[in-house]
């Protein structure tokens, strides 16, 4: 089989695992750049581990395309890429052993997430509340849900009204892959999100937020809406809607200091990605033992 027609395969697995359409977009782009450096009419049973290790020591590998040496981050996702396409081929028969079985990702340091203090998180709703800006009652209740549950952006533009059980005050959600998930939801959120529906008139499976004329709010349309309330709050720093994720994570971690109870808010399928909060937590820790 020819490489382009592997790759085309494993885009269809990856399809039937449910995977979404950001992850496949991602592994089909770093795919492309393994073909065009070996050639895409390249017999996958001719690939050998010293063609995957040539592909990773050159230019194509080890700069972007921008000219930029590739962080070590950068190059484990695409030595990840490589490693789960040639499994895929060994595990349905195409191949008679895996040529990637050798390629090893570098440790790396991840970065402490961005998260909004205390201040900045009440000053943010605040400026909302306080707004006279027609939209501000939507975005109030899109920014609490977002702080109150740390859902991801495409799972929040996806909601019904009907999703929320406001007596279980629980919401089912269609998380990262399609998966179903639920989350909780505290008196207070509860009461923003009833008030904001009984006013809008929303009901059943109409979208929960929703732009001019009913049509349901976009994931573009929510980052530009929350960019521009960052700005108004006077938040200096870079943040975005993933911040108010990360801001909703670390809290949780602090409160509980049960990093398996915040894999399972964030719909973490591994705790080592969870791990990244535990950080902002010894960072504290450093500057408390200061004052000891």
């Amino acid at each position: 089989m020819r490489l382009n027609k592997a790759i085309e395969q494993f885009h269809i697995q990856l399809r039937a695992d449910g995977r979404s359409p950001h992850t496949i977009a991602a592994y089909m782009r770093e795919l492309r750049l393994f073909m065009n450096w070996i050639g895409r009419v390249k017999n996958i049973e001719a690939i050998t581990p010293a063609d995957i290790a040539g592909f990773f020591t050159s230019n194509t590998a080890l700069v972007t395309t921008e000219g930029e040496n590739r962080c070590t981050i950068s190059t484990n996702r695409l030595k990840s890429t490589i490693r789960a396409f040639f499994t895929y081929l060994y595990e349905a028969g195409y191949i008679a052993g895996n040529p990637a079985r050798l390629v090893k990702s570098k440790p790396c340091q991840r970065r402490s997430p961005v998260i909004l203090s205390d201040s900045e998180r009440r000053g943010l709703l605040d400026t909302i509340a306080k707004s006279n800006d027609a939209l501000a009652e939507r975005d109030f209740a899109v920014v609490s849900l977002l702080l109150g549950t740390g859902i991801r952006l495409a799972s929040l533009a996806g909601l019904n009204a009907s999703d929320i059980d406001f007596k279980e005050g629980t919401i089912n959600i269609t998380s990262k892959g399609g998966r179903m998930e639920t989350v909780f939801i505290n008196a207070a959120l509860r009461r923003i999100l009833s008030s904001y529906i009984k006013a809008n008139g929303i009901s059943g499976a109409s979208p929960l937020f929703q732009a001019s004329g009913g049509k349901r709010l976009c994931a573009r349309q929510v980052q530009y809406r929350i960019s521009q309330w960052i700005n108004a709050a006077g938040i200096t720093h870079q943040a975005s809607v993933h911040t108010l994720r990360h801001t909703f994570a670390t809290r949780l971690y602090r409160m509980t200091g049960d990093l398996r109870l915040v894999q399972r808010a964030l719909g973490h399928r591994q705790v080592t990605t969870t791990e990244i909060y535990t950080h902002l937590s010894d960072q504290s820790l450093k500057k408390a033992i200061r004052f000891i």
